[in-house]
């Protein structure tokens, strides 16, 4: 069985995905959460395989919470889940070391296949084209620029320490850095760049994908 937790604030999505879940012979739910306090409590409390982790969260970031989970002993599969999965997403997840990238638009046997790939040890990014890898680079520092290219294209943290003779930690630091000057805004990220507190969450145009039908 391979056990599922979900960090998605936005209530009809999640008890879509636990539905289906709970109704996959292959799959067991451990958490499905709102916040990221609570699911941080919650695989404290019991192990989990995959995590689905949507990106615009109203509270937090959905990769910096990507990042949390990669850095744990036992680093968990990380599928991005968020209604803009495109190129720049594509980048940014890259950089975060998520495993999967699945747009909320696409239907939900996507997301159920990328899971299952990603519990085997496989990956489920989209490719990204030389001209956006090439945008990304130039909202960079300099000094960034190298390890940003070895993180697309997924060398591990401990790989790029040793080949740039750096601490792990000064490779996860800057990877965090990265991420945060590649990522997309999506629309509450946008409201807390001028200055807005955390906005509610509205009806996601991916919440009939996360139903069953």
């Amino acid at each position: 069985m391979i056990r599922i937790a979900v960090l998605d604030d936005h209530p009809a999505v999640l008890a879509g995905l636990n539905r289906l879940v709970e109704h996959a012979p292959d799959l067991l739910p451990v958490a499905f959460e709102q916040t990221q306090e609570d699911l941080q409590r919650a695989l404290d409390a019991c192990a989990a395989d995959v995590v689905i982790v949507d990106y615009d969260l109203a509270r937090g970031d959905g990769l910096a919470v990507c990042q949390r989970l990669k850095a744990r002993t036992r680093p968990l599969g990380v599928v991005v889940y968020s209604a803009y999965a495109g190129p720049a997403l594509a980048v940014a997840a890259r950089v975060a070391g998520a495993d999967a990238l699945v747009d909320k638009s696409r239907p939900v046997s996507e997301l159920m296949e990328a899971v299952r790939h990603v519990a085997g040890g496989g990956t489920a990014l989209p490719q990204v084209d030389a001209d956006v890898r090439q945008a990304a680079m130039a909202r960079l520092e300099q000094d960034d620029v190298a390890v940003a290219a070895m993180l697309i294209a997924g060398t591990s943290h401990q790989g790029i320490a040793e080949i740039l003779g750096l601490e792990r930690r000064d490779v996860a630091g800057r990877a965090r850095r990265i991420v945060a000057r590649v990522r997309p805004n999506g629309p509450r990220h946008e409201h807390r760049a001028h200055g807005a507190g955390p906005v509610a969450p509205s009806p996601s145009p991916s919440t009939s994908a996360a139903s069953p039908a």
